[in-house]
C-alpha cells in the first residue's frame, strides 16, 4: 500500500509541474499536503478545460491563424493532416484528463477515510470553499482554537497517507 500511495504522490506532483503548478520539495509533508489540498478543485478545472479543448477540437478543428510566407527548407517531411493532427491532440488531452482523474480519485479516496470523523467536513470548507477558521468555528459551533487543532490533526493523518515513504524519512528510518 506505501509503495501504490508513494507512487501516486509522485504522479501528482509530476502532473502539477508539467501543468505549470510550482511544486517544492523541501516543504514539510504538512505544506505539501495543504497545498495538494488546495489543488484538487484547480485538477478538476484543468479536466473540464481540457474537455471543452476536445469539443473545440471536434467542432472547429485547428484553429488557423494568419501567417506570414514562411520559407521551407528541401528536407522538412510533408506535412502532417489536419485530421491526424486533432486526432493526436485529442488523444493527448483524453491521456491527460484520465491521468488527472486517477490522481483525483486516488486522493479523494484517501481523503474518505476520514469520513466518519468530527471534523470531515472542514476539509471542504478550508481548502474546496476557502472559508476563515472563524467561519468554521461558527460552522461547528465551537471555538477557533477546536478548529485549528484538528485542522492540524487532519492535515497530520492525511500526509502520513500521501506521503508514507517520506513521512518515514523524516523519522530518520
Amino acid at each position: 500500500m506505501e509503495e501504490v500511495i508513494k507512487i501516486s504522490s509522485n504522479n501528482v506532483f509530476e502532473i502539477l509541474r508539467k501543468n505549470g503548478f510550482e511544486i517544492k520539495e523541501k516543504r514539510s509533508i504538512f505544506k505539501r499536503t495543504e497545498q495538494l489540498l488546495y489543488l484538487l478543485p484547480d485538477l478538476k478545472k484543468a479536466i473540464n478545460h481540457n474537455n471543452r479543448k476536445i469539443k473545440d477540437l471536434e467542432k472547429y478543428g485547428i484553429s488557423k491563424k494568419q501567417s506570414a510566407i514562411h520559407i521551407i527548407p528541401d528536407n522538412v517531411p510533408p506535412k502532417e493532416d489536419e485530421n491526424d493532427i486533432i486526432k493526436r491532440e485529442i488523444s493527448k488531452l483524453k491521456q491527460r484528463n484520465y491521468i488527472i482523474d486517477t490522481q483525483l480519485k486516488w486522493a479523494n479516496d484517501i481523503i474518505q477515510t476520514l469520513n466518519t470523523d468530527k471534523f470531515y467536513e472542514l476539509i471542504n470548507l478550508k481548502y474546496r470553499d476557502g472559508k476563515t477558521r472563524e467561519e468554521i468555528a461558527e460552522y461547528f459551533n465551537c471555538d477557533v482554537k477546536t478548529v485549528t487543532r484538528n485542522k492540524d490533526r487532519i492535515i497530520n493523518y492525511l500526509g502520513k497517507l500521501f506521503f508514507a515513504n517520506d513521512s518515514l524519512n523524516e523519522l530518520g528510518c
